[in-house]
């Protein structure tokens, strides 16, 4: 069992005991604190009933972890020996199974593990690769799912030779465990998985035997009958669109859908081997992936809580990480993600993080959003008392895929948990039980919330608001729950199955149960009739019935009765002292019929709680969309909650359909500032760029200023300050206005990645390439520093390029922070770029005593961070040393050399102007202006 997997830590069922053995034990202590047991071999162990908490501290460590159960008692083997002639010494050893293995992609949270899970998703991701048509170009086939809720995302899609695409899935879809194709991917493709998922678990799969080709993917689906209802086949609408016309099997994929299939085949392969494939693949839940900048963009489902729109923003890795859109390891509150949290719920949570890391780009859907969130923010009661009741409900979206599981695994299924011999199977029961209660009580509370709001959405102008917590006859897409709610309140008593954890169905819920006790009633009737008729034959009023078991129903007859009143059909079966027992023909049959009803009935009551889930589980479908409407709902509240508690002056976005691109921001603040300061001291900015939205209005702002004069943190906040709106989200500004952004940019930030052999400045380069590859004259471009990392000449010049790229080629909206004065000095006059700067006042200091005509004099810079209008002379760089802690000596020096280098370049400007002026002037003349410059010390 260990041989076959090697990189399983295997947890052994002995008893009432969970051991660990061998080097799997020596991990037990090291990383659980368990204690090494006496013995020959290191092994260790803890009682099952902690077997939730030790295997998933396992799993959050990296570990794969193995549950092996027994799946016969002592007794059972020793009746199995005896049925062979001759049993080996391995037949006498009570036999075991793996009923489970669980990695941090694979966790199926479970009633019986006792144990609460993270709110985020952790995606089990499979990617296969293939050669583009270009040179540098990848074709790339992605599925991926989160196992606790059990959806399946495909999706194939070209990408270019940044892997623009593939990164952002990483960062939207951050996977838990990675599984792809060995020696198929590229080296770049590898360097990006090595630096994006380096704390990620990541298996290199065999071609065709563990990482399936798409062919076999579809065969063992169709034969596996996952997808069979009413034993007929069906496939998915998701998968159906992916099969080729012309194969009337079905077992083969479209070009375009290969990839996607066959990375499908990596996931099913990954999930049997976890044995939790039947109870996913079951739900049916597939979905196609496309990169959010695919032409049209990405739809949601018609009629699904989210609004329909043509488009989404584009926010790929580079950008959530430069702006902390969303948290990353090891970062501490600073987010705008945990700025925005104030959800209720896990679901709500995983919901808004999928809308910020997606804004909308609609100015239809964006207002409508607003719409909801002003609504909500003009009634604050309600959603107080809205958030209250939230906070009691459990992770509903989770809970749905266990009820799941447990209804679909009948008695005699061929899971080996089916077999296993559990020692606490009542305690797992109520687990089951509790979960289950939880799950109706809190979609009991969801009702409560639907008719909580019904009234205010009807009269609001959201067409969002209303179809979330409206009732369908109302024109809403929240489901009417109550029949079915009703049904499963009144199916069992809950407390008393609370209390004991068996659940005793009422009658009409269980047939078998019914048809059962229906017989042990009748059967009960007829024995008291039949008693009753023997009283009169033997003349005894005195006649019972007496024994248990399969002795029962025996006619204990007093031995005063003469013998000549029993008849001949009376069967002695024992007697005592005063009495003889007898059995008849009757009294036999009744036996039999009763025995075998019980037995039904037991069976019968062992299967109730799976029936009952069952049922459940057929309302999936309406079960969910309650769940998506509440998250939507809770999303729309904590927008609410963030736009009413800010700290200071919000405002309500004006996004407008124009096709000439603007952003107009005033007294704007930074989203995130009261979570790294108290936010009282900062001070607001006005960012204008062609604010008088004129098709030829300069959309490029360079932006200058002192060191550490809040240029970076300025620019940082426009950008969030964007997606904010497009999320549908008042903002920490006096009035905000802006045309729609379809992509935020970002290159923002010097650091290298000596893992993959990049350099600091190739890192801005390649950066500063897909900008100039991606961007559209709708997009929002921040440049910070670009060429810092190589010589100041190379540096300008191509920041000037740049520049010129992103002013009259590209033309979108762009904020372009430089510390070379000489590019700025060239851009003074050109109509396409405006000048502006962070304020600082500066005041010159005394000149340092006997340093003569080389003296330093001192500048001391306070800074104002203001946004300004116009250019700053300088950057000031030397207060920054200062500031910094540089030894004097070092700064005065550096001062010195500082002024020498102006007066150089001074002085070739002057030169060059002359030159400019008198081109013919003879070459004697001009060297001999160029000394007399040098003389004045110019």
């Amino acid at each position: 069992m260990k041989s076959g997997n090697y990189d399983v830590i295997l947890m052994f069922k002995v008893g009432k005991f969970y051991e660990l053995y061998h080097m799997d034990a020596v991990i037990g202590v090291q990383e659980l604190g368990l204690a090494f047991m006496r013995g020959d071999f290191a092994h260790s162990g803890f009682p099952e009933i902690a077997f939730g908490r030790y295997s998933e501290s396992l799993v959050q460590k990296g570990y794969k972890v193995g549950r092996v159960e027994q799946t016969e008692t002592p007794q059972m083997m020793d009746a199995r020996c005896k049925q062979m002639a001759t049993p080996t010494r391995h037949d006498k050893v009570v036999r075991r199974e793996i009923c489970s293995i669980v990695t941090k992609g694979t966790r199926t949270p479970s009633f019986s593990e006792g144990v609460e899970s993270e709110s985020d998703s952790a995606f089990l991701l499979a990617i296969k690769e293939k050669a583009g048509d270009t040179a540098n170009e990848s074709i790339y086939g992605v599925c991926f799912i989160d196992t606790s809720i059990g959806q399946f995302h495909l999706g194939q899609f070209d990408d270019d030779r940044q892997s623009s695409r593939l990164r952002t899935l990483l960062a939207h879809y951050p996977p838990a465990h990675l599984l792809y194709e060995r020696h198929n991917l590229s080296p770049r493709t590898m360097q990006i998985l090595k630096r994006m998922l380096g704390c990620c678990l990541q298996d290199a799969l065999s071609p065709n035997v563990e990482f399936w080709g798409s062919s076999r993917t579809l065969k063992t689906l169709a034969e596996g009958e996952y997808f069979s209802s009413d034993q007929e086949f069906e496939w998915p609408h998701v998968l159906k669109e992916m099969l080729a016309e012309g194969d009337s099997l079905g077992l083969t994929a479209k070009e375009d859908s290969d990839l996607a299939v066959s990375s499908l085949g990596a996931c099913v392969h990954c999930l049997t081997r976890c044995l939790i494939e039947r109870n996913i693949l079951s739900m049916k839940s597939f979905t196609r992936y496309e990169p959010v900048d695919v032409s049209g963009g990405r739809k949601e489902k018609e009629g699904g809580p989210h609004f329909t729109t043509s488009q989404r923003m584009v926010l790929d890795d580079i950008t959530l990480s430069n702006l902390d859109v969303v948290d990353h390891p090891g970062q501490q509150d600073s987010s705008l993600l945990q700025r925005l949290d104030h959800c209720s719920t896990p679901f709500g949570r995983r919901l808004l993080k999928q809308w910020l890391c997606a804004p909308l780009c609609s100015p239809r859907a964006i207002h409508d959003r607003l719409d909801s969130v002003q609504t909500l923010m003009g009634h604050a009661h309600l959603v107080g008392e809205a958030h209250e009741k939230m906070k009691s409900l459990p992770d509903l979206e989770r809970l749905l895929r266990q009820i799941h599981g447990v209804g679909m695994r009948r008695p005699n299924s061929t899971h080996p948990d089916s077999r296993a011999i559990m020692f606490e199977e009542a305690t797992y029961s109520k687990r089951k039980i509790i979960g289950f209660l939880s799950v109706l009580e809190g979609f009991k509370t969801s009702a409560e919330l639907s008719s909580l709001f019904a009234a205010v959405a009807g009269k609001s102008k959201s067409s969002l608001l209303k179809r979330v917590v409206c009732r369908e006859r109302e024109g809403g897409k929240f489901p009417d729950l109550t029949e079915q709610l009703q049904f499963f309140s009144a199916a069992f008593d809950h407390t008393k199955a609370r209390k004991e954890g068996t659940i005793i169905p009422a009658r009409g819920v269980n047939p078998a149960y019914d048809a059962a006790v229906e017989t042990i009633h009748k059967t009960a009737t007829c024995l008291e009739e039949y008693l009753a008729k023997q009283k009169k034959v033997l003349a005894c009023p005195s006649l019972v019935y007496w024994g248990t078991g399969r002795n029962r129903f025996q006619l204990e007859v007093p031995e005063s009765t003469p013998a000549s009143r029993i008849p001949r059909d009376y069967e002695l079966k024992s007697q005592k002292k005063g009495c003889r027992r007898y059995w008849t023909k009757e009294t036999k049959r009744c036996l039999e019929v009763t025995m075998a009803a019980e037995e039904d009935k037991q069976m019968a009551l062992k299967d109730t709680m799976r029936t009952i889930f069952h049922s459940f589980a057929q309302h999936f479908s309406l079960w969910e969309s309650a769940v998506q409407c509440l998250a939507t709902l809770d999303v729309l509240m904590s927008l609410t909650t963030y736009s009413s508690l800010g700290d200071g002056e919000m405002c309500r976005p004006e996004i407008v359909s124009s096709p000439v691109p603007f952003l107009d921001v005033m007294n704007s603040r930074h989203p995130c500032i009261s979570l790294t300061c108290g936010g009282d001291d900062f001070i607001p900015n006005d960012v204008i760029i062609n604010g008088g939205r004129s098709p030829e209005g300069s959309l490029v702002v360079v932006v200058t200023g002192p060191n550490m004069g809040g240029k970076s943190t300025l620019m940082r906040q426009t950008g969030l300050l964007v997606i904010l709106a497009q999320l549908g989200c008042y903002v920490p500004a006096s009035s905000c206005a802006l045309s729609p952004v379809d992509r935020v940019f970002t290159r923002i930030g010097a650091s290298d990645k000596i893992t993959s052999g990049e350099s600091t400045f190739f890192v801005e380069l390649s950066e500063t390439a897909t900008i100039l590859h991606h961007a559209t004259s709708h997009s929002l471009v921040l440049v910070d520093e670009l060429g810092r990392g190589t010589a100041t000449y190379d540096g300008t010049a191509i920041a000037s390029a740049v520049l010129r790229e992103l002013s009259v080629g590209v033309a979108c909206r762009t904020l372009f922070s430089t510390h070379y004065h000489n590019l700025v000095d060239d851009l003074h006059g050109n109509l396409k770029i405006s000048l502006g700067h962070m304020a600082c006042m500066v005041e010159k200091e005394e000149e340092e005593e006997g340093e003569g005509e080389d003296g330093v004099q001192e500048d001391s810079v306070t800074f104002l961070y203001k946004f300004m209008e116009g250019a700053c002379p300088k950057s000031y760089g030397f207060n920054a040393a200062k500031l910094a802690g540089l030894p004097p000596d070092v700064i005065r020096a550096a001062r010195r050399k500082a002024r020498e280098f102006e007066k150089s370049t001074e002085r070739r400007r002057l030169f060059r102007k002359l030159v400019g002026l008198a081109p013919d002037f003879p070459l004697d003349q001009l060297l001999a202006i160029q000394t007399r410059l040098k003389q004045l010390h110019i």
